[in-house]
């Protein structure tokens, strides 16, 4: 990498006031490095114009909270993406008007006060209404001490917030050898701009291209993250067709109960994986949304999906979950449920207690039927590893 000539303070604050006057306002969330950015958006006057809410969730309870759950990795894309998403919606909820709303997530491992066996790196994310961009910086070990690194982060998150707002002049960044970047970028489809406004409420891709309509009327969704689809999915698929003998689709939901929700190139990657069946995105998180969208519908979950389904503590209250499952059925849907293996023996429907009020709207599927010992949190392990 050739040798740039690193930002004057003068042309830092020159893209700061330009950021300052933009139109845009912004949340930026920032862990384990980044927060000079909230520091040189500060120290130039004007800052009250963009920047609705800085967050620097350093201890992990606190990106937890943030997030809604814990990462499965703190310093990562996955993780720099969903503070982004969260980040917008905060930004969604304090600015006027919501399209102009930037949420910005930095996480970083950098230099400490004792060495590091892994790189000196950071994921930086922006997302905005039709939007999605992340960088990732790998930063070349021992050039730099501590404030080095944090000077190099800020500047590239100021650098790709100027990118997101689009601002024609930016400032050169100090890389050095042995520093390298990759950058990514997914401008929305207007269709998709529309779903996570909630301006329609479902979208259906088909082959990685997007429809109103569904290419055919589904009697069976089986609902997932799937972070990776797997063959196990598939299989499930087709079982789950073979015994209920009509068509079945896939279902995302682009807000999750228990996970931070999904970003442009998260969504994008997920929909393309989808090849031989149809998958519908939706921004319903529950399964009673789920059923006022898709009525006479089955939905395939897994055991321990259908363990969630059944628990108060998602509900508020039992009076509240049994309501929950009586308005599932009224709207003609019910739930086929697959086992799974995990510390336990396989486990399957008939070990679930679950209330005799709504025992009628689950179905096994029993291991002679399905079983495939394999989980996309394994897959995710085994290729981080």
């Amino acid at each position: 990498m050739t040798v740039s000539i690193p930002s004057s303070d003068s042309d830092r604050q020159a893209l700061v006031s330009a950021l300052h006057v933009c139109g845009r306002q912004a949340v930026i969330a920032v862990t384990g490095g980044g927060s000079l950015a909230i520091s040189d958006l500060l120290s130039v006057p004007g800052a009250s114009a963009f920047l609705l809410e800085a967050r620097v969730p350093y201890a992990p309870p606190a990106l937890t909270d943030w997030l809604g759950r814990e990462p499965e990795q703190y310093c990562s894309r996955e993780t720099a993406l969903a503070m982004a998403v969260v980040a917008w919606q905060r930004a969604k909820k304090l600015s006027t008007p919501p399209v102009e709303a930037v949420g910005v997530g930095c996480t970083a491992a950098l230099a400490s006060n004792r060495p590091k066996r892994g790189e000196h790196r950071a994921w930086i994310a922006t997302h905005t209404a039709n939007a999605t961009r992340l960088i990732g910086l790998s930063l070349a070990k021992g050039l730099r001490g501590r404030a080095g690194e944090e000077r190099l982060v800020a500047d590239v998150v100021l650098r790709l917030l100027g990118e997101t707002c689009e601002l024609t002049a930016q400032p050169e960044i100090g890389f050095r050898d042995g520093d390298s970047l990759t950058s990514e970028a997914c401008v929305a489809h207007p269709l998709l701009v529309d779903l996570m406004a909630g301006h329609r409420a479902t979208l259906w891709s088909v082959q990685a291209e997007w429809r109103t309509e569904p290419p055919i009327k589904p009697v069976v969704l089986l609902a997932g993250a799937f972070n990776p689809l797997h063959e196990g999915h598939r299989e499930l698929a087709r079982v789950a067709e073979q015994r209920l003998g009509g068509p079945v689709a896939f279902e995302l939901a682009w807000i999750n109960v228990d996970k931070p929700p999904l970003d442009f190139l998260t969504i994008e990657a997920r929909c393309r994986q989808f090849t031989d069946r149809p998958v519908v995105l939706t921004h319903e998180p529950t399964f009673v949304l789920k059923s006022r969208l898709f009525s006479n519908s089955v939905f395939v979950v897994g055991i321990d999906t259908a363990e969630r389904i059944v628990q108060p503590k998602y509900y508020g209250s039992e009076a509240d979950m049994l309501a929950a499952l009586t308005e599932i059925r009224s709207h003609g849907c019910r739930f086929l449920v697959a086992g799974r293996s995990g510390e336990d023996p396989f486990r399957t429907l008939s070990k679930l207690n679950l209330p005799p009020q709504v025992r009628d709207l689950f179905e096994e599927i029993s291991e002679g039927e399905f079983r495939r010992d394999i989980s996309s949190t394994e897959l995710r392990k085994q290729n981080s590893e």
